[in-house]
């Protein structure tokens, strides 16, 4: 074999045909908002999508188990926040302001899905990476997407909270370290990140639900989630 020949090879990435080599080289961006899937040697792969992925059956005991922990968690706050101020309030402040970054960037940089002959990966920013085999797919269904309840509830409802919690903030000018104050801050933050996500999943008509056997639902919205259900080859 020539040198060229072999150098031509090796860039094809030793695949049948160029087109293919180029499939095989790229590589998953979970940020692509092309929507676009390409094939790569057998794997397909979506981006530009948002996710949601949870268990939708938690055990009795793990439920109470829960309930005690964040009751347990809230009593405290509510502890540090009396005995040494405003140490509580901050705990409260830093998780509202964790979780809306976390919520917003995951809109904004959007997860990866990979598509293979055996399983189904969800690439999604900052958290780690589901794997979910084709056998443990219980079904696959493609939902209207409609938000639960009316669009002006929900806007009424966030513009009552962000009233309440302004008027917090003005409340506790005089003391930035008060628990009102802080919180009010938290919820100003909080709710308009909340909605603002809530407002980009709605936005797509239609979503692909997958259920698995061990009672995990994924939450799909994308632009075409026909054509991720065709690919999982699932009834």
């Amino acid at each position: 074999m020539t040198p060229h020949m072999e150098t031509i090879r090796r860039y094809l990435g030793w695949c049948p045909n160029a087109a293919a080599a180029r499939a095989c080289r790229q590589d998953v961006v979970p940020g692509n908002e092309s929507g676009m899937a390409a094939a790569d040697c057998g794997r397909e792969v979506v981006g530009g999508a948002v996710v949601d992925y949870g268990s939708s059956d938690i055990p009795a005991v793990a439920a109470v188990v829960m309930a005690v922990a964040g009751a347990g968690f809230f009593i405290l706050v509510i502890y540090l926040s009396i005995a040494f101020p405003p140490s509580g309030s901050l705990i409260l402040l830093a998780i509202a302001l964790t979780l809306s970054a976390m919520e917003l960037y995951g809109v904004i940089r959007r997860t990866g899905i990979e598509i293979t002959r055996d399983a189904i990966t969800l690439r999604r920013p900052i958290l780690p990476a589901v794997v979910i085999p084709k056998d443990a797919i219980v079904k696959a269904e493609v939902r209207e997407n409609k938000l639960p309840g009316p669009s002006w509830l929900h806007v009424a409802l966030v513009g009552v909270l962000l009233v309440s919690a302004v008027a917090g903030i003005y409340g506790g000018l005089s003391n930035p370290a008060s628990m009102r104050f802080i919180l009010g801050i938290a919820a100003v933050v909080f709710f308009p990140v909340m909605t603002c996500c809530t407002s980009v999943r709605a936005r797509y008509p239609r979503s692909l639900t997958i259920t698995t056997a061990d009672k995990k639902i994924a939450a799909i919205y994308t632009d075409d989630p026909e054509r991720i259900a065709r690919m999982l080859e699932v009834s």
